[in-house]
């Protein structure tokens, strides 16, 4: 996929990801409202397991299939196709089947790991939904190497819709009933099942609607397994970043809380929950920025070709991440009573919204180094940053509870993020002039919007400091400050500048281009 055909591709899946993670969003609403921070807790607790057992089973496979599936397709190699869809089929369904025994029948020791009993319903839950994902990473490769990326991303959107009304149902239905927290919180894991399952039956219609006929070849099947398990292992470990470090969170934050004596460790664990599917969901578009670079360098035969693809991926990384980095820190408190109702936690929400930025590029320059054919150089890192966020969690929490779990968060993507972009400069040294000289000045319009609303805050014109702030005042105040930010950021991009009128102009011709093209 090259060309208006690559950037109408990446777009779409953009759009995908980003109402996705709307709707993965605003579930938090209506569960924090009827079940609570300790209802919060134990589904944030459980979701990251799941999604790292999901992300090993599934991230590599779309991408190994789509690259092998387009391949074919290109040397006019149709019946190879089929057993190649066979191989992952193969590979998917001892994923299913092992997914499901370690979730199920380990739901008691997962439990005592995290810390507590309650999650066991939530984990048997997920379970189930963990039998239908390897099947359902499976088709979306098969239509990524067609090219059909409207269907992966009208599943991707249904998937979520389902799962977070499903979700709501339940969740609102058990509360009313009586039942206890923890079966409140496995109705609420009981929407991925749900999602899923409905994602599964659109792309199975439209595979039996689609699909070529042509012979299979059973002879090439197992050669075509050790093919995709070759290209899908090294993508997964590097794409581990977010349910790794979650888990990370779910494994220590509540024990930690305990061995200090604080009776509701499970609810701290929500309000410090709160914060994180806001601040993912912030970094949307990092995900499709590095899915976007990898086939972009890997196409790219000239230095200075990957060089102008590296510079455009960071500075977009820049340009996004860093203000809206900056931007959350300033409306943490209206946003957290925007959400949640009130302002508990908002300084654990404030700090989380620092890591924003080393969030978005650690996303960013994995996919980088994925593209620049180091895959493996994103898992070691990763693996470091486990590390110094086990050791961070430990530390931290004792000394400031949820905050210091915050501050470890941001410990762990600023060690991705700096060795990333280290690695960059050693494997691709042209990047290193950019990486010099630009990067401090991309700061500068952030920081300039940052020292803007500050001031502006003190004006008195918002509400901030009220603890009891009614939603409605807390979006006025949100609306208001993003505002004023905005204005202050595109004068700051054209005053130092990071972009010039010729830039502006430049892009919106692109983008109507690409418009037309499409």
């Amino acid at each position: 996929m090259s060309g208006p055909g690559f950037l109408k591709g990446a777009f779409i899946l953009s759009v995908a990801a980003f109402v996705s993670k709307l709707l993965g969003l605003l579930y938090v609403i209506p569960l924090k409202h009827y079940a609570g921070d300790e209802g919060l807790a134990l589904y944030q607790a459980v979701f990251p397991i799941y999604n790292t057992l999901l992300i090993l089973s599934v991230s590599g496979i779309p991408i190994a299939l789509s690259k092998l599936i387009s391949e074919k397709i290109a040397y006019d190699q149709i019946g190879e196709i089929r057993p190649i869809t066979m191989g992952a089929l193969k590979i998917m369904i001892t994923v299913a089947i092992g997914g499901f025994i370690v979730l199920f029948f380990g739901s008691s020791l997962i439990a005592n790991w995290i810390g507590s009993v309650d999650t066991i319903p939530s984990i048997e839950a997920m379970a189930f939904a963990m039998v239908l994902v390897p099947f359902l990473a499976v088709l979306r490769g098969y239509f990524y190497g067609y090219q059909k990326m409207n269907l992966s991303a009208m599943s991707q959107i249904i998937e979520q819709l389902v799962r977070v009304s499903v979700m709501m149902l339940l969740v609102y239905l058990f509360v009313r009933m009586g039942k206890d927290i923890a079966t409140v919180s496995a109705g609420a894991a009981i929407g991925s099942f749900a999602g899923i399952s409905v994602a599964l039956s659109l792309l199975v219609y439209q595979y039996l609607r689609f699909r070529p006929h042509s012979k299979e070849r059973k002879a090439q099947q197992e050669n075509y397994t050790r093919q995709i398990l070759g290209i899908a292992i090294p993508v997964s470990l590097s794409t581990l970043m977010l349910p790794v470090l979650g888990l990370v969170d779910s494994m220590t934050i509540m024990n930690v809380l305990k061995s200090t004596g604080i009776a509701d460790s499970t609810a701290q664990f929500g309000v410090y929950s709160r914060g994180v599917p806001i601040v993912q969901f912030a970094a949307f578009y990092a995900t499709g920025l590095s899915v976007a670079v990898v086939p972009a360098l890997t196409s790219a035969r000239l230095v200075e070709e990957k060089t102008k693809q590296i510079r455009k991926t960071l500075e977009v990384s820049f340009f996004i991440g860093v203000p809206a980095s900056v931007g959350m820190m300033l409306i943490a408190n209206p946003l957290n009573i925007l959400f949640y109702g009130n302002s508990q936690g908002s300084e654990t929400l404030s700090v989380l919204a620092a890591s924003t930025i080393f969030l978005s590029l650690a996303i960013t320059t994995s996919g980088v180094l994925q593209g620049l054919g180091r895959s493996i150089w994103p898992a070691l890192f990763l693996f470091l940053s486990v590390f110094l966020k086990v050791v961070g969690n430990i530390w931290l929490v004792k000394v400031y509870g949820i905050v210091g779990a915050a501050y470890s968060t941001i410990l762990a993507y600023a060690c991705i993020t700096i060795l990333s972009l280290i690695a960059i400069r050693v494997f691709h040294p042209s990047s290193d002039l950019f990486l010099k000289r630009d990067c401090i000045r991309w700061f500068f319009p952030s920081i300039l919007m940052g020292v803007g609303i500050y001031l502006f805050k003190g004006l008195g014109i918002d509400s901030l400091q009220v603890s009891n702030l009614i939603r409605i005042q807390a979006l006025f105040s949100m609306v208001m400050i993003i505002m004023v930010g905005v204005v202050i950021y595109v004068v700051g991009l054209l005053l130092f500048r990071v972009f010039t009128w010729h830039d502006i102009l430049h892009l919106r011709s692109g983008i109507l281009k690409i418009r037309k093209r499409g």
